[in-house]
């Protein structure tokens, strides 16, 4: 079975943030799932659009109470 992955590096340019604060949120366990091949971070795209989908949500149950 194959799995698209994206890189670290993809992430963060497509939420338009640094490759710092991507790897501050995973110290903090902020974010999608990660996996770690050998010394190389990468995350499956269905995780990274399962979390930004959530994201939306929480963010519009949020703004929807004003």
């Amino acid at each position: 079975m194959h799995y698209p992955v994206m890189t670290e590096q993809q992430v963060a340019a497509r939420w338009k943030v640094s490759l710092k604060t991507m790897r501050r949120w995973r110290q903090d366990k902020i974010g999608p799932t990660w996996h770690k091949l050998f010394r190389h971070v990468r995350y499956h795209e269905a995780d990274v659009f399962d979390f930004e989908r959530q994201s939306a949500q929480h963010w519009l149950t949020i703004l929807g109470d004003r």
